[in-house]
């Protein structure tokens, strides 16, 4: 599975839980949001996106607690807030991420 698009880069990857999809991987890229997780049995997991939102859907981020980081997408009710060991790292790089997308 190919994660990123033609001339798309990572620029951060950390391991992460949301209540709602479980334990996975949060993906900051150049144009969008990406949580991955593993779904399947012990012997044939495979890789899932839960997530795949562009950073022109993110309405807010923030950081209501020390471990926890919120966004919210353009078309939600309520923020997904996702389980992260640097959340403050992840809402400057979003809010950078959203500043340089902007101005394009």
């Amino acid at each position: 599975m190919e994660l990123l698009h033609e001339g798309e880069k990572v620029i951060l990857k950390d391991e992460a839980k949301t209540t709602f999809f479980g334990k996975g991987t949060l993906y900051l890229t150049s144009s969008r949001v990406v949580f991955l997780v593993m779904t399947g049995g012990l012997f044939s997991k495979a890789p899932e996106i839960k997530i795949d939102k562009p950073m022109s859907s993110i309405r807010s981020v923030s950081v209501p607690g020390k471990k926890t980081l919120q966004i919210q997408f353009e078309g939600s009710v309520e923020p997904t807030a996702f389980t992260i060991s640097d959340p403050e790292k992840w809402d400057a790089a979003i809010r950078s991420a959203l500043t340089v997308s902007e101005s394009r």
